[in-house]
């Protein structure tokens, strides 16, 4: 990373983007909080566990940089350039991640409380064991994504594109995932007490021993889905669909089918 640090210090002075100190402090350890690195090109560059809370990345690029187990806590990154990098373990608590690009990103255990991710494109990522306590995820794309055993306490979803995402033993306490489309989900043994599941497609979708307690499904369609064995005590499901439906006894609720 040392020669690409030294390329970028003589460029910047003509795009006058990120502090060259700045950068020879990133180079020189592992602690650069509050650092300006806005625009600089930091691509494959081995970042883990150096310490970036506050640090100004807007529009650097990062791709392919190992930023495992990296504190990236309240920095600014904004149009970050993330594809294919490695963020397993990071923590990136509270960051701007406006126009954000994760393709091909490694994300597993990543810890993103609290982030807006409003319109975020995470189809088909792996965020399996992430913490996303408190994200607003609204009008998200989540398609096929796998979340597996994720943290979505309060999470809002409202609006998603969940066709085909894996929340498999997710936590969604509390969530918000009305109008979601979450057709063909895998929600097995996810925790859905007193979620928003208003006029949410979930038609399809794997609700097995899921417990959806206190939930609201008013309006919710739940043709074709499984609810073998889930908890629905105290669940609201007025104007909520029901063809095809196994529910939990594993009897066939055909009374919305036409």
């Amino acid at each position: 990373m040392h020669l690409r640090i030294c390329f970028l210090m003589m460029f910047s002075a003509q795009v006058g983007a990120f502090d060259a100190g700045d950068m020879n402090k990133l180079n020189a350890g592992r602690e650069c909080a509050r650092c300006d690195l806005s625009q600089a090109d930091l691509s494959d560059a081995t970042l883990s566990g150096v310490d970036l809370k506050w640090a100004n990345l807007t529009r650097t690029n990062l791709s392919g940089a190992n930023l495992r187990g990296a504190d990236l806590k309240w920095a600014n990154l904004s149009g970050v350039d993330l594809t294919h990098a490695d963020l397993t373990g990071a923590i990136l608590n509270g960051a701007n991640l406006w126009e954000a690009r994760f393709r091909g990103a490694r994300m597993r255990q990543v810890s993103l409380v609290g982030t807006d991710l409003k319109w975020a494109n995470l189809a088909g990522e792996d965020l399996q064991g992430a913490d996303l306590t408190l994200v607003n995820l609204s009008g998200a794309d989540l398609s096929k994504t796998d979340l597996r055993g994720a943290l979505l306490t309060k999470a809002k979803l409202a609006g998603a594109n969940l066709q085909g995402v894996n929340l498999a033993m997710g936590n969604l306490i509390g969530a918000n995932l009305s109008e979601a489309n979450a057709r063909k989900a895998n929600f097995a043994g996810a925790d859905l007490t007193s979620a928003d599941l208003k006029w949410t497609n979930l038609g399809q979708a794997n609700l097995s021993g899921a417990n959806l307690s206190g939930a609201d499904l008013t309006g919710a369609d739940l043709s074709y889905t499984s609810l073998f064995k889930a908890n629905l005590s105290g669940a609201e499901w007025a104007r909520a669909r029901f063809c095809k439906t196994t529910m939990p006894d594993g009897a066939i609720n055909n009374a919305g089918c036409h």
